[in-house]
């Protein structure tokens, strides 16, 4: 399955964030608060974090946003498209192939 970044996504957090080239954004899993997914009792967390460890990362204007390995199970069954919708980024689940207007593209990490 795939992780996307749209650029007008990435640009949003780019600027709400004050993110600089070379920073990194860790999406994660939460148990408790957060941004809601497809799986019961899980949320999504975002942070600024330079771990170079990434399962899938996208990169948009020289900064990463990315995945832990231990993170990648979310996109096992599903997609993650992080988008902008009314000038709000969403976190969207979808499954496999279903068409979605999104920019950016997942890179796996190879080991």
């Amino acid at each position: 399955m795939e992780f996307k970044v749209s650029e007008e996504a990435g640009r949003k957090l780019i600027e709400e964030m004050r993110l600089e080239k070379g920073d990194r954004i860790k999406i994660f899993t939460k148990i408790y608060g957060g941004i809601p997914t497809v799986f019961p009792s899980y949320y999504l967390g975002i942070m600024l974090d330079n771990d170079e460890t990434a399962g899938v990362e996208v990169t948009i204007d020289g900064v990463s946003f990315y995945l832990m390995p231990s993170d990648t199970w979310l996109i096992d069954d599903y997609d993650l498209h992080v988008v902008l919708v009314d000038d709000e980024v969403e976190y969207r689940f979808t499954q496999p192939g279903e068409t979605d207007a999104v920019s950016g593209a997942s890179k796996k990490k190879e080991d």
